[in-house]
This record gives C-alpha cells, structure tokens and sequence, in this order.
C-alpha cells in the first residue's frame, strides 16, 4: 500500500488521503460491529493574506501537522484529506468527547495565531454514528467541501 510510506514522512506521522480513508473505514466498520463511536475533526486552512507576509501552504501545513502530532492521543489518526484539509479520527471519542477534543485544538490554534502569517484555521467536528452511518455521505455531506473543475464550474467533491 503506497500509503504506508507516508507514515514516516517529511510531516511525521500524518497519512496521505488514501491511507486515511482506508483507515477510516476499517473504523467505522470496526465501530459499527461494536456499537462504539468514532468522532471525526476536519481542519480547513484557509489562507486570508497575499500581502507577501504570509507563509507558503506547505510550510502552513507542516506547522499544524507537527502541533496535532504533540496534541493528540497515539491512537488518533491524523490525514490530509486534500491540500488544505486535515482529518483527525478519534476513535471511541463520542460527540462530548470529540467536542472536548476539538476545544483542546481551538485553544492551541488560538495561541498559535495562525492568521498573524496569513491563515485561517476552521474546526469541525462530527460524529459516527450520530452524524452519519456511511463514511461516504460522512465525508461528503458532513465535509461540504466544493470544488470547482477546470470550467469553474463548481461541484461537490467525492472522497469514494
């Protein structure tokens, strides 16, 4: 699996799309099977300065990666869903517990300050089962992410 080469890369363990969302669904068939919930962060980097002071996305991303790296829990999984966003699984995190977590992670950000190198980093948050019950419409209805393709036309992306 190519993503496994990730795992050790130059943004520590954070995974690549496709090994998140094999994962993700190894999780929610693992949390279906023992009724458990799984909570689900994604981190939206928006960028909001072009003035010449802000950071490249790269280096935006590395910087939040190696934050949520010292954060999290070992048994989180961190992922980049796309270029400007990140997917944190909270296994057996229930929505008191991923709105806990996702407390925790607006308060460091906030110290952060982000927006002070051109940057704005959004946090939601969902839940298995209570949210969603197929990680597809999970991703795709709870994300909300639109795209656009090459027209500009814009569409909504699929993760599946």
């Amino acid at each position: 699996m190519k993503g496994l080469q990730n795992l050790e890369g130059p943004i520590g363990r954070i995974m690549d799309r496709d090994l998140f969302l094999y994962l993700l669904d190894l999780e929610i068939k693992r949390a279906r099977r023992y009724q458990n919930f799984i909570s689900i962060l994604f981190l939206r980097i928006n960028p909001i300065s072009n003035d010449g002071n802000s950071w490249s996305m790269d280096i935006c991303r590395e910087t939040l990666g190696d934050l949520l790296s010292v954060e999290i829990r070992e048994s989180d999984i961190l992922g980049f869903l796309d270029e400007n966003c990140l997917g944190v699984l909270l296994p057996y995190a229930d929505i008191y517990m991923g709105e806990k977590a996702k407390e925790r992670l607006m308060e460091i950000l906030k110290y952060f300050d982000f927006k002070r190198v051109g940057y704005d980093i959004t946090v939601d948050q969902f839940c298995f089962p209570a949210n969603s019950a197929d990680p597809e419409d999970l991703l795709n209805k709870l994300h909300g992410f639109k795209g656009s393709d090459e027209k500009g036309e814009k569409h909504e992306k699929k993760y599946f």
